[in-house]
């Protein structure tokens, strides 16, 4: 007789992990029937706790360090590489995974997990009374959010998936021997069309929004608000198309008047910026537990850092000279001094030869030098400095997310910056986007645009008006690419606007410099990429699934 049960519900049958005493980290320890465990208030909320805590996931068996690979994600992206071949998304870059991926598997597990903690919520609310209703009610809408949340997550990567709304007992995904106890293990998992799945999460965002507040007091601080249904909302939207639609609820979060654009873009992804202005949902990271090792896995090798995701020259060219031209286009671009003149989100998200950093420069390329300022030793790629294979691949490494704070606390494994997971930004450009996809261009979308690119510490020119749909669109894509850079959208946008198989493809690149050797032009490459259009816009569904129930493969996995 098979024992199995498919990683699907696997995932799910351990459904109140513990925590500790904060918002997050309230769950009891001890294993609990959830045919008992919904009697009291306490409950509920301990339920609700456990299941923000699958919003991110970490697939080295750990309770925290969530926000590393959520950020993996950029690596499989045009953004960035992760030249790290022993590294979960590695083969997903380059063309080579398969269903037996060890990070494909851990994101279907884990969102899984997070939406079966969901479904046994609202099945067991009903036995709560001793709460007040209005109370309870935003408890439920705080777990619909979630449930949404992981299930647009799976619909992006994995296309049509099996759409649960009801929780599984194990009984229900152990196939017995025989043809009937086959058939009961595939109906477990049988998958939904991507839209049906997308129609439904959108209806419950619509309706937890109006049970949810527009903001909360300290002590709440990272519960789901409005504000986040109403955004998530738009983000669905926007992926489904359904412009009109998608711009009413970016609008509808805009009209809240709780956010706006956070003035410093350089400190907003800092330990300074937590919980500022622009923020609308987060991971909130507690200093005092471990295994948060961004700083250990993306930081330059000059701080122990182990460049496991760089960002590609691609990339850095999509930032604008200062006079909003890019650099095909704007007379302030020099290629002899490629970093100048340029804009200042370039400067706080991305470290290049020549940026200020730990009271000198970050330098990468052999032979460079910098009058006045002192080159911080370990990156120079060619030094001799530190592990060669902790170097970067393309010659720059990322800034965002990477905190001298930590650095200097000797904090590598222990950092607490909260990953932002859904921005104010992010709403504007989605309002715009929407907009000019409907052919709807008005004054509001260069406002929405322009919000973005003048906040302070940026300020670069405004769009003007005047421009066709196409430009509109142009603008709009690059401005996402450069706002968002690693925080884990360019995946999904590459993905819904068809161009990932024309951006993926080839030797991916980094800097070129003149070796100081030889004279000779040196391009920083590493490996090639192959993007299969037929195969490579959704991942594998996991092995270990497929032999147990039966559901069918994407095409060509």
């Amino acid at each position: 007789m098979k024992t199995n049960i498919i990683c699907l519900v696997s995932a799910m049958l351990f459904v109140f992990a513990g925590c500790s005493d904060d918002f997050l980290d309230r769950t009891p320890s001890d294993q609990v029937s959830s045919a008992t465990f919904f009697t009291q208030q306490k409950d509920l909320e301990y339920a609700v706790n456990a299941a923000y805590a699958s919003i991110g996931f970490n697939n080295w068996g750990t309770d925290y360090g969530y926000s590393t690979d959520l950020l993996r994600i950029e690596a499989i992206t045009d953004n960035a590489l992760d030249h790290h071949s022993w590294n979960e998304g590695y083969r997903l870059a380059d063309g080579t995974a398969s269903s037996y991926d060890w990070y494909v598997e851990s994101r279907w597990m884990e969102r899984y997990r997070g939406i079966q903690r969901v479904n046994r919520i609202l099945e067991g609310a009903d036995g709560v009374t001793d709460i007040n209703e209005d109370y309870k009610a935003r408890l439920l809408a705080e777990a619909k959010f979630l449930r949404a949340f992981f299930y647009f997550d799976l619909v992006y990567l994995f296309g049509d998936v099996p759409f649960l709304t009801n929780s599984i007992a194990p009984e229900d995904t152990t196939p017995t021997e025989g043809a009937d106890g086959e058939k009961e293990a595939a109906e477990a998992a049988k998958r939904t069309d991507k839209a049906i799945i997308m129609d439904a999460i959108v209806k419950d965002l619509t309706e937890s929004a109006t049970n949810l507040p527009s903001s909360y007091s300290s002590e709440d601080l990272g519960r789901v608000t409005k504000g986040a249904a109403l955004s998530l909302k738009a983000r669905i939207l926007l992926y489904q198309e359904k412009w009109g639609e998608a711009a009413i609820a970016a609008k509808e979060v805009m009209d809240l008047g709780v956010y706006t654009i956070y003035p410093s873009y350089g400190k907003m992804f800092t330990y300074e910026g937590i919980s500022n202005s622009e923020v609308i949902f987060d991971l909130q990271e507690l200093k005092e537990k471990q295994w948060n090792f961004t700083m250990q896995n993306y930081g330059p090798n000059s701080a122990g850092g182990w460049s496991s995701g760089c960002p590609m020259q691609s990339l850095v060219d999509s930032y604008e000279c200062t006079d909003g031209k890019t650099i095909s286009e704007s007379a302030l671009f020099d290629p002899n001094n490629p970093y100048a003149n340029r804009d200042p989100r370039m400067t706080y998200s991305i470290l290049y030869p020549g940026n200020d950093w730990r009271g000198g420069v970050y330098n990468t390329i052999p032979g460079a030098t910098y009058p006045g300022k002192e080159i911080v030793a370990g990156d120079d790629l060619t030094d001799g400095t530190g592990g060669q294979w902790n170097k970067t691949a393309t010659g720059y490494n990322w800034l965002k997310y990477i905190s001298e704070e930590d650095i200097d606390n000797g904090d590598y494994w222990n950092g607490s910056i909260h990953y932002i997971l859904i921005r104010y930004a992010e709403v504007l450009l989605t309002y715009a986007e929407a907009k000019i996809e409907n052919n709807d261009i008005d004054q509001s979308v260069f406002d929405a645009i322009n919000e973005v690119r003048q906040r302070a510490d940026v300020n670069m020119p405004a769009v003007a008006a005047g421009k066709s749909q196409d430009e509109l669109r142009t603008i709009l894509r690059r401005e996402r690419r450069v706002e968002l850079a690693f925080e884990g959208l360019r995946l999904m946008d590459i993905r819904r606007w068809k161009i990932a198989e024309d951006v993926m493809p080839g030797v991916p690149k980094g800097l070129t410099y003149t070796d100081p050797n030889s004279g000779t032009q040196v391009t920083l490459s590493w490996g090639t990429r192959v993007f299969d259009k037929n195969k490579h816009y959704v991942w594998p569904i996991p092995q270990a699934e497929i032999d147990i129930t039966h559901i069918e493969q994407n095409p060509g996995w």
